[in-house]
């Protein structure tokens, strides 16, 4: 009976079918605020949830970034590069960057990545 409990358990596990991808964006710390709303804003209206968010702020320079994990299936990506791209664009924006876990996997094989 034992057995079968510890088999129950691990079938229970969840396992991960939507690809993971990391977006971050380093802007003026003031603006830090408002681009974070919108770029949650258009993830929302891209169909794409967002898992995680790790704020970054510099006390020596007037910079800071966000780092968004969020689930992103292979037929969104177009989206979120135009999402990327459109960012880039904003005055205040320093850099915005992207990966997942497929370029992840093919930097550590040696592979060229697509982002």
């Amino acid at each position: 009976m034992r057995a079968f409990q510890t088999f129950q358990a691990f079938q229970s596990q969840p396992t991960r079918t939507t690809p993971v991808s990391h977006l971050t964006i380093v802007c003026l710390a003031e603006a830090l605020g408002a681009l974070r709303k919108q770029m949650f804003i258009d993830l929302t209206a891209l169909g794409l949830r967002a898992t995680h968010v790790s704020i970054t702020r510099w006390s020596d320079r007037d910079e800071a970034s966000a780092t968004v994990t969020l689930d992103c299936p292979q037929g969104s990506r177009a989206s979120l590069t135009s999402l990327v791209m459109r960012l880039s664009g904003e005055r205040s924006v320093r850099r915005v960057f992207w990966s997942d876990d497929a370029s992840r996997r093919a930097a550590t094989t040696g592979m060229p990545a697509h982002a």
